[in-house]
């Protein structure tokens, strides 16, 4: 499509579009792509003319029509974003920067976190414009690949499978997903792809007229029945589908598969007194079921328990519906019309933007805070009062279709149970922006987009995950963390050692401090040192538990091993005042310690005990030697401070050379002890003295008073 076939259609079909600023658009990303070519040769402008021609399904407004045309300026053109958003305004100069920012989303190999990445696709993708732009574009290059170099067609083709096929089917988007699927099936397992290619083929030519004879089939069957039907058609499972489901029964041919095409009935959207009627769609279940054989277990029932991606529809597989020209089991789908938009465009189809309406927000940001709570607070009380949840719904969702004495009714009853008379009104002036949903599968859908914007308009945004932030390593690795975490918690997260040497950070090429909140697709880089260590101030700082921990045990072993050197000196004392030999290094004194055998971890807990003052040393000793007494503790004689000298025995010799501590000025008759200093003096000290605590255990000695 020629951007002139593009603006034709939206000029016939989107009437309420700004064309002229459309045009001015197109001539800005002209001039900027104008010396660019794609590799197929062809000029580049044709790229971002396809990826918004692949957009119009979807009913998008004019900012994400010129995003899509603009989507690649920022990347190789010399356009910078203040240039854009001075041409065009904020809201699409915000859209081509989101694309730009998913351009890191790349899988270099097989990856096995390819979760992470489709959580990252999103988490930068606060507004859902952007994520149906990104998958537009990479269908459009998916549909090229085969002009891509060939060393790079396997990484492009298994990120697209991983990452956006993915996604496009958790938005419900089908027609995305399924193109998609098939054309990564071609690039990475193309001799499959080949001969699947070659089975569908020949079954087509031999099924069609089956085919054909089916659908005339059941729609003879509606008409005589009376049924009023928007279509029936028949449809062909796509090649990767079935490739999946052939591997998965390890049958790879196609008369393993039942389903390989289906009959597919659309009927009428149906309601009563506002709400969804889905009767009719089990009554042509049970007709099909009449006129043809059900085979049993192959009906699922998709509009009672919707899909994840919130996918509605009946499912039954029966036999006979292609008479004598094809008797294999047929697929027969049954849905509303609703549903079939539902299905092919998935959350695109309940899109604020639809049709071009943009709601102007008559709520405050105070008010719109107010609104999300009261519906929510509603949610859980139909939770608990389900019986309420017919006439709610119909007040939230189709408020203007209810008679007025409905109406009161039910705010009674909301009023009854805590939801205030403001609360009630500001949900009706909500309402006339659009439906407030509480049917779950539809819930679950606009979580992705819905959000009373913090402006004056009504945007697409959503976040989800709003207590997770995705980040990269410099390898392009996605880590995971919680929102409000900091450079320390990326280290302790990639490695203990990494988080222990840290000395700085860099987000994005950048210093940045160690207290520096990470954004959504920050790539950091760590600088570590070899002789850096932690600081207790990071423990305030850190985000995660596991940050906070690591942190905490380095400390706890550099504490333990103050606290064991400090238990090991308290003990020697307590041996040296007795005469005893010292603890060796291996602790072989400990090693048969009350009775029990202690392994080396044991005797250094007992030592670590008393250097937290849990146990004293005198234990200790007293447990080694029972038939000793504490010095500390000694009944000894009671000797007159008059019957002392002021000279000192040390070890039981007299006349040995000794200095007095000036720290504790020992003097009878206080219990003494000897410390044999590095120049071989002895100092003697207080037995209480503090100083002894922090002096090497093994170098105390025997010292007393000597008696007059």
């Amino acid at each position: 499509m020629s951007y002139l076939d593009l603006r034709t259609q939206l000029a016939e079909t989107r009437p309420d579009l700004d064309l002229v600023l459309l045009d001015k658009t197109y001539e800005f990303a002209k001039e900027a792509h104008k010396n660019q070519q794609r590799y197929s040769g062809e000029p580049y402008l044709i790229h971002p003319v396809a990826v918004a021609e692949l957009l119009l399904p979807l009913n998008p407004d004019l900012p994400t029509v010129q995003a899509a045309l603009l989507h690649d300026v920022l990347e190789g053109t010399g356009v910078e974003l203040e240039t854009l958003e001075q041409t065009f305004g904020a809201e699409v100069a915000g859209l081509v920067e989101g694309m730009n920012k998913l351009s890191l989303v790349k899988i270099r190999k097989e990856d096995t976190e390819a979760e992470n990445w489709k959580k990252m696709f999103l988490a930068m993708s606060k507004d859902v414009r952007i994520v149906f732009i990104k998958l537009a574009e990479r269908l459009h290059n998916m549909r090229t690949l085969e002009f891509v170099p060939e060393e790079k067609r396997e990484r492009i083709a298994r990120e697209s499978l991983l990452v956006h096929a993915a996604i496009a089917s958790r938005l419900g988007l089908f027609s995305f997903k399924s193109e998609l699927e098939d054309l990564c099936f071609k690039h990475l397992y193309p001799e499959a792809y080949a001969e699947l290619l070659e089975q569908i083929s020949d079954y087509k030519a031999k099924s069609e007229k089956g085919m054909a004879f089916a659908l005339s089939n059941v729609e003879q069957l509606l008409v005589r029945e009376g049924i009023a039907v928007e279509r029936v058609q028949g449809r062909f499972k796509h090649l990767w589908s079935l490739y999946q489901k052939m591997e998965k029964k390890e049958k790879f041919s196609l008369d393993s598969v039942y389903d390989l095409f289906a009959v597919r009935i659309i009927l009428p959207d149906r309601s009563e007194h506002g709400e969804e009627d889905v009767a009719n769609l089990y009554s042509v279940l049970g007709l099909i079921h009449q006129e043809f054989v059900p085979l049993p277990k192959r009906f699922k029932d998709y509009v009672a328990v919707p899909k994840a991606n919130g996918y509605r529809s009946l499912h039954t597989t029966v036999l006979g519906l292609g008479g004598d020209l094809y008797d294999d089991p047929t697929e027969v789908q049954i849905r509303s019309l609703q549903m079939h938009r539902e299905s092919e465009l998935g959350v695109a189809s309940h899109w604020a933007y639809k049709l071009g309406v943009r709601n102007k927000a008559i709520l405050t940001s105070n008010e719109q805070k107010l609104v999300r709570d009261a519906v929510k607070r509603i949610q859980l009380m139909l939770k608990i009062e389900p019986d309420l949840l017919a006439l709610v719904q119909t007040w939230l969702e189709d408020f203007q279709h209810m008679l007025p004495v409905d109406r009161s009714k039910v705010e009674g009853l909301l009023m009854q149970r805590g939801i205030s008379s403001e609360l009630l009104y500001l949900i009706r002036k909500a309402r006339s922006m659009g439906p407030l949903h509480l049917r779950p599968e539809v819930e679950e859908q606009l979580a992705w987009l819905r959000g009373l914007a913090d402006s004056e308009e009504v945007k697409p945004e959503m976040d989800l995950y709003p207590d997770r932030i995705f980040v990269l390593t410099p390898k392009r690795q996605v880590l995971e963390l919680p929102r409000g975490s900091t450079p320390i918690d990326f280290a302790y997260l990639v490695h203990t050692e990494l988080g222990h040497k840290l000395l700085n950070a860099k987000a994005n090429g950048k210093i940045v401090p160690l207290d520096y909140e990470l954004q959504n697709g920050d790539v950091l880089e760590v600088v570590t040192r070899s002789t850096a260590k932690p600081n207790r101030y990071w423990y305030s700082i850190a985000k995660t538990s596991a940050a906070k921990m690591k942190i905490r045990n380095w400390f706890n072993k550099q504490d333990k091993e103050l606290n064991v050197a400090t238990g090991r000196d308290l003990v020697n004392r307590e041996l040296a005042i007795l005469g005893k030999a010292l603890l060796d290094e291996k602790l072989q004194m400990l090693k048969d310690y009350a009775g029990k055998e202690r392994s080396i971890a044991e005797r250094e807990q007992l030592l670590e005990n008393v250097g937290l003052g849990t146990t004293s040393p005198s234990q200790i000793v007293r447990t080694l030697f029972p038939e000793e007494q504490e010095p500390a503790k000694l009944k000894p004689e009671v000797v007159a401070s008059w019957e002392l000298t002021d000279k000192v025995l040390v070890t039981g010799e007299e006349n040995l050379p000794v200095v007095f501590s000036s720290c504790c000025k020992p003097k009878p008759p206080h219990p003494l002890v000897g410390y044999v200093t590095r120049g071989h003096s002895i100092r003697v000290h207080r037995l209480s003295c503090r100083e002894l605590s922090g002096l090497d255990g093994q170098r105390f000695v025997n010292v007393c008073w000597k008696k007059s």
